[in-house]
């Protein structure tokens, strides 16, 4: 760049592209004052999180249970972070609503925009029990599990249920199709919620833009 110049860069968080767009009027090229913008849509972050850990849980069979547990966890946030999102686009008084638990978030939200949902049934089934997987976790305590159960085995059999280690609820839920359940049906509430408050852009999961611009500035 020669002396005196003044670009403006835009780095596209989509396409990883950096796209330089104007070169104006001279000055020294020491010293400058940058500017930078940056919308952060936590959901979508929160969201890409939650694919990054099962896919490594598909990857890893081994050492899946953890990314499995991760990408649960990762997607309760995910849903509760978009509430927080289109929340304030459909309620002024939106402020006095957030205290509110997830799920009495979403079905407000849901009754404001004219969504008739099952419980029962899935996608909003799902949801229940990832918000109440969260929960346990958040406010997770320390138990002592026991059982005394009569079985019938035979000899192989025996030692592999004697070191069979007895499970939590939570624990149990930790499945991979669980945690891909638990996505596919967080994104189709998320689209549809999304469509009927008129959102834009049109697809939710978008990173938000990140935008700069230099000044060069002369040297004192």
């Amino acid at each position: 760049m020669d002396s005196g110049e003044c670009s403006y860069f835009h780095w596209n968080t989509i396409t990883r592209d950096t796209i330089r767009y104007s070169i104006i009027q001279g000055m020294a090229k020491h010293k400058a004052r940058v500017s930078k913008e940056r919308q952060v849509n936590t959901y979508v972050e929160l969201w890409h999180a939650s694919h990054v850990m099962l896919e490594k849980a598909k990857k890893d069979q081994d050492g899946s249970f953890h990314h499995v547990m991760a990408s649960l966890t990762f997607t309760a946030f995910m849903m509760e972070a978009y509430l927080n999102h289109v929340g304030p686009q459909i309620f002024k008084c939106w402020d006095d609503l957030e205290r509110l638990s997830p799920l009495s978030k979403l079905n407000l939200i849901a009754e404001k925009l004219g969504v008739k949902k099952d419980k029962g049934e899935r996608p909003y089934q799902t949801v229940s029990e990832v918000f109440k997987f969260r929960n346990t976790l958040a406010h997770g305590k320390s138990i002592l599990l026991k059982s005394n159960n009569e079985i019938r085995f035979v000899e192989e059999t025996l030692d592999r249920y004697i070191h069979e280690s007895l499970k939590t609820e939570w624990e149990n839920y930790c499945t991979q199709d669980n945690a891909n359940q638990a996505l596919v049906d967080t994104e189709a509430i998320i689209m549809e919620f999304h469509k009927r408050a008129d959102m834009h852009p049109d697809y939710p999961f978008r990173f938000g833009m990140h935008e700069a611009s230099a000044t060069l500035l002369r040297e004192e």
